[in-house]
């Protein structure tokens, strides 16, 4: 009896040393609501801190630790040309060597930027080398395994460009991360560039004066052409000087009208004292009528009517009047012609001269400065930027939050 109860006792007492789980459920959720309350409180300025406060942390501490100091050298120049008093035959129809100074600045301007400047400066200055240096950041640093089309992209990004077209000046801005890589690559771009002035100069009065030696044998060309046809047409008419020859018909008929005259006025008195049938009247109508046919005739030479034959041979005559319309014409075309050859002879002469000389050359007045200080990147300016634009998005973000907060 006493056994079993001390076994009891034991049993009784092992069951109360068990520790028994408390359930945490209930507090964990506890906990949890109040983290979410606290969001939902504090929201606002933690997405602020996470939107703007984060990024522009991180800009700055690229911007101030980690981002390599980039040095920038400037140059300024103008395209100019010589000064031409006159306007000849090529100057008006735009083909004279002096061409257009702002054209060629505007060329200069997508030249500098372009991918011929950028192979053009590679041989004086290795650019893949200067830009790929490890002393770079890995963030500015050019890859040179990449294709020549990023490449002058960042060769883009490392070239400022600017032109005023009121003054015609170029500043050319190029940066390097060393001092003296800038101011290799500055010079680098003023020679390119005052070669490419020079080529340009060159192949406008080559064309200027190709154009005008075209101009000067169609002008020889076509007077050739009006020289043939008043041969031919003084042989068809068998006359070297139709206008005198008009001038000595109308003389003659003049001549013959004055003739006539005289003769009708001596009938007339003969006939107050003489009859029709006496010498003298036969003889003064017979020269009247003569006179008046030699004037039929010639009135109708002059007129245009045709007639069997003529002294030149011909079965049918054209008038004086016809033929002097058609030696007018083809004399006012030769006149035409002559001037038209004597100014493309001047104009190619002109041209000649031109060529000897440089139409447009590089002006340049401000070269390139070794730098001493580093002029990118702009830090405080790069930093405020980064917080405005960030603040902009983050405040726009939240009244899109709050507009459907309060909709829902």
């Amino acid at each position: 009896m006493n056994a079993p109860q001390k076994s009891l006792a034991g049993e009784t007492k092992a069951a109360v040393v068990i520790p028994i789980a408390k359930p945490k459920t209930a507090t964990t959720a506890v906990k949890g609501r109040g983290r979410l309350a606290w969001l939902k409180k504090r929201w606002v300025s933690v997405s602020a801190a996470v939107c703007i406060g984060l990024p522009t942390l991180i800009t700055a501490i690229y911007l101030g630790l980690i981002a390599s100091d980039r040095y920038a050298v400037e140059v300024k120049f103008a395209v100019r040309g010589q000064e031409t008093a006159a306007m000849d035959a090529l100057g008006v129809f735009g083909l004279s060597s002096g061409g257009s100074m702002s054209g060629d600045s505007y060329i200069l301007v997508d030249y500098v930027r372009s991918r011929g400047m950028f192979e053009e400066v590679s041989k004086t200055v290795d650019l893949r080398t200067v830009y790929t240096s490890g002393a770079i950041d890995y963030f500015s640093r050019l890859d040179g395994q990449q294709p020549i089309e990023r490449l002058v992209e960042y060769w883009g990004k490392m070239t400022t460009v600017n032109f005023e077209p009121a003054t015609g000046i170029i500043r050319v801005e190029v940066s390097a991360y060393d001092k003296q890589d800038a101011i290799k690559i500055a010079n680098a771009v003023t020679g390119a560039s005052e070669s490419l002035i020079n080529r340009l100069s060159t192949e406008s009065r080559h064309d200027a004066l190709k154009a005008a030696t075209t101009e000067l044998e169609r002008a020889e060309q076509r007077q050739r052409m009006l020289r043939t046809a008043m041969r031919k047409f003084r042989e068809k008419e068998q006359i070297s000087d139709p206008v005198r020859r008009a001038g000595a018909q109308q003389e003659l008929i003049e001549r013959s009208r004055g003739e006539l005259q005289r003769i009708e006025t001596e009938l007339q008195a003969a006939r107050a004292f003489m009859k029709d049938d006496a010498p003298s009247i036969i003889v003064l109508k017979n020269q009247k009528a003569a006179l008046q046919k030699q004037l039929d005739t010639l009135q109708k030479e002059v007129g245009g009517d045709t007639r069997p034959g003529d002294p030149a041979g011909n079965t049918a005559a054209k008038s004086v009047a016809s033929m002097l319309s058609s030696f007018e014409e083809l004399e006012a075309e030769r006149v035409f012609a002559e001037k038209s050859y004597l100014t493309a002879l001047a104009s190619l002469e002109r041209a000649r001269f031109e060529a000897d000389r440089k139409q447009r050359f590089l002006a340049i007045f401000d070269k390139a400065d070794l730098p001493e200080e580093a002029r990118y990147p702009l830090r405080i300016r790069g930093i405020l930027m980064v917080a405005i634009g960030t603040a902009l998005l983050w405040l726009l973000g939240v009244l899109v939050a709050l507009g459907i907060r309060e909709h829902t």
